[in-house]
This record gives C-alpha cells, structure tokens and sequence, in this order.
C-alpha cells in the first residue's frame, strides 16, 4: 500500500488522463516519470504517507475493533477514490489481491477521471459517449474487484452471458479458464492467472496504446467483457512482468446458421522496457491459440502475415485458408467496444452490430477427442466455480470438477 501509494502514486483527480503519462509497468515502479514526480503527484505521495503513519499507530490501539486487513482495506479504498457504494462491497481478500496485482493505480485512474475532464467521456475522435454510463461501469468493475469477484463476474454477468451464448459446457469452460502454456526455455504463453487482475495492466505492454490512464474507455472491453481476453508472453529474460501481450476475443461468425464461435487473434506487442529477444515468440503464441481453438472445436482467425507459421504449428494445417467474412459483435458490457480490427478504434456498441468483410486467415481444426500433450501443452484448470446447466447456455455455477474428469483440460 506504501509502495503503491506513496513510491508509486499520481494524483490522477489534477493531472487527469493522456498521453502525459507512463507507457509501461517499469516506469510506474521506477517512480522517476514526470506524473509521479510532479508536484501535484508528489503532495499527494506525502498526504498518503501521513495517513499510513496514522493507520500504523492505529493498529497498536486497536479501539475500535477493527483488524488490521480491515484497515487496510479501507485505507485501499479511499486511496483509489472508490465511490461508497463500491466501498461498502469491499472484502479484505479482494483488496490484498487487488494491492498484490498493483491495482491501486489502475482503479484510481479510472475512479478519479470524472474528477478531471471525464476524458472517457469521448472517443478518441472526439465524438461523445454516455458519462453516466461509463462512470457506472467503472464503479461495477471497482465493486467486483474490491468484493474479490471480479473474474466470476465478467463471464456470469446478464451481458457477458449472451456473449458466450452457444458455446457448449466443454468450450465455455476451455474459453473462461486461464490457459498457460509452459515451454523448455522457461517462456510461458498465459491468459494471464486465475482471478484475471492482470488485465489491467495488460494494454501497458507495448504499443503504443490505450490503458487505464490514456483512453481509459478503451480498456473497459477488456476488463468487462466476457469475450475478451489478452494472450501474455511471460520471458526468463525479463521475469519482472509479462513483456507481450495480442488481443483475444471470442466472436460468432455472422453468415451462418446457427452462429460458429470464432477466436479472433490480434498483433504481438512487446513491453517497451523489457530487453529481451522476441524472434522466437511467435511460433509458441501462435501454438498457444491453434491448441485452444483445437481444444474448443473453434475457428481461429489471424492476420494474413501469420498464414505461413500458422500453417506450420497447426496439427490439421489443411483446414487453413484465407477467407473474408463478417463478424457479430453482441453487445458490449463496457457500454463501448474498442478495435483497430473490428471497428474505428473505439466507439458506442450497446447493441449487436456486424462488422464488415473482413480479410483473414482462418483455421478450421477438425473435431479432435483426444487430450494434447508433447509441445505447448495447454495445462490450467477449469474454474470450479464458473458455470454450468445445459448445453447452449451460459450457467452460473457449477460443482468442482474431478482431476480426472474429461473436462477438466490438461
């Protein structure tokens, strides 16, 4: 919390959101950028500091009963700016865990810019969206952080449910778990852990790009949205923080009937801090997709330029082939989508849209029972409490699954 709030902090509430800010995890922890050190920033580190001094010596007395995580946890909220309603939903489980994934930043970013010109209020063109709206999503997804259910959440919720609607029992749970694949030289493909905190920070590896303090409203999808994910590039070489991340979205293609899912890929980017060598990564992302999609009985889709190595890497490689399609966007959960890709950059998307053709190379694994070993082993287990009711349908909740059960993919 020290760390986080005083080493680290940004008075986000004077400075605000934009390109003004850091563009990689490093720089926050390094504390030298000129949001962490300008004076605004700086005054605020020392009010915070005062009252962590304050929460020490209160610990000793202890008059009101309060343990220590409960203080904590209170000192978190009021430090992130969570409004009450959010605050009263706060457990000391879910804000150990927001402070160990070095949320403190990320959240008082989004909580504070309607204190500070809502620049989340508009698109990166400039045209307007619903602040209301957008500040209510941004309370949502605090509240399910703080009360530590944030990743049940993403995939339970009303709208995130009608996103994965049509997925049988065996793909919802292969697309909600957090699959990691582990190889030799130490990389590890990941869809970040269990819990997903990592998401937040996700978009601050490479780009240039959005993230939770320069067009914020762009990475709500991420962090709302069922069908949106990031593929994370974890190297031996820089073992501070994952130094790649792509986009991942589950979507429905639109000129079929009924729908078939479709696991929309996007570009590699690379952590502008981490000095490590990347000509090797493609090929054990790219295994990391083709084994998901195989595993789910899905189609995946990348760029054009990916074909050849796709070709390589897939175990059915002549199902490959370049196609233009359309895409069904169902409604977002952020109130706004954002993508280079599917859209123009970010926009409002509370209803079902499709895209327009879009040129790919897609990859059509044939049906495949058998469980996948040697090479980019897929090895994480189904969330035990994420859903399950009948095939077709986004269930609620579901009992354990055994170690040996089919469906748990391994």
């Amino acid at each position: 919390l020290a760390e986080q709030s005083v080493i680290m902090g940004i008075d986000y509430k004077t400075i605000g959101l934009g390109w003004h800010n850091p563009q990689s995890r490093t720089a926050y922890r390094e504390a030298r950028h000129q949001s962490t050190t300008c004076p605004p920033s700086r005054q605020r580190a020392e009010r915070s500091r005062e009252s962590l001094v304050e929460l020490a010596r209160s610990l000793a007395s202890a008059e009101d009963g309060a343990s220590a995580g409960e203080r904590i946890m209170t000192a978190f909220c009021r430090e992130i700016s969570a409004v009450p309603e959010a605050a009263a939903t706060a457990s000391v489980k879910g804000c150990l865990a927001a402070l160990e994934a070095e949320l403190l930043l990320p959240l008082r970013a989004l909580n504070e810019d309607r204190h500070c010109n809502s620049s989340m209020a508009r698109t990166f063109n400039g045209d307007p969206l619903p602040a209301g709206k957008i500040e209510a999503k941004v309370d949502e997804i605090t509240a399910r952080v703080l009360d530590g259910t944030y990743s049940n959440w993403r995939y339970s919720n009303r709208i995130g449910a009608r996103q994965l609607e049509g997925l049988s029992i065996k793909q919802l749970s292969l697309w909600v778990e957090p699959t990691r694949t582990e190889w030799e030289n130490g990389l590890v493909v990941h869809e970040d852990a269990t819990g997903e905190l990592g998401f937040f920070w996700a978009t601050k590896i490479g780009g240039p790009s959005h993230g939770f303090d320069l067009e914020g409203q762009c990475l709500l999808p991420l962090l709302a949205n069922a069908r949106h994910k990031v593929v994370l590039v974890s190297d031996p070489e820089w073992p501070d923080h994952p130094s790649g991340r792509a986009h991942f979205r589950l979507l429905w293609t639109a000129d079929d009937d009924p729908p078939r899912p479709v696991l929309w890929f996007e570009t590699i980017n690379v952590c502008f801090h981490a000095r490590v060598d990347t000509r090797f990564w493609a090929e054990p992302v790219l295994t990391h997709v083709a084994r998901k999609a195989e595993a789910m009985g899905a189609i995946l889709s990348v760029a054009p330029a990916m074909g050849a190595l796709l070709q390589h890497v897939a175990r059915y490689p002549g199902q490959i082939r370049r196609s233009t399609d359309r895409l069904t966007l169902r409604p977002s959960n952020a109130v706004v989508e954002a993508s280079d890709y599917l859209g123009d950059h970010d926009w409002l998307q509370e209803t079902e849209e499709t895209t327009r053709p879009l040129t790919r190379v897609i990859y059509e694994p044939l049906p495949d029972e058998e469980e996948l070993d040697g090479d980019g082993e897929l090895c994480s287990p189904v969330p035990s409490d994420m859903m399950s009711l009948q095939e077709g349908s986004v269930p609620r909740s579901t009992p354990e699954l055994p170690d040996d059960s089919p469906e748990n993919f391994a």
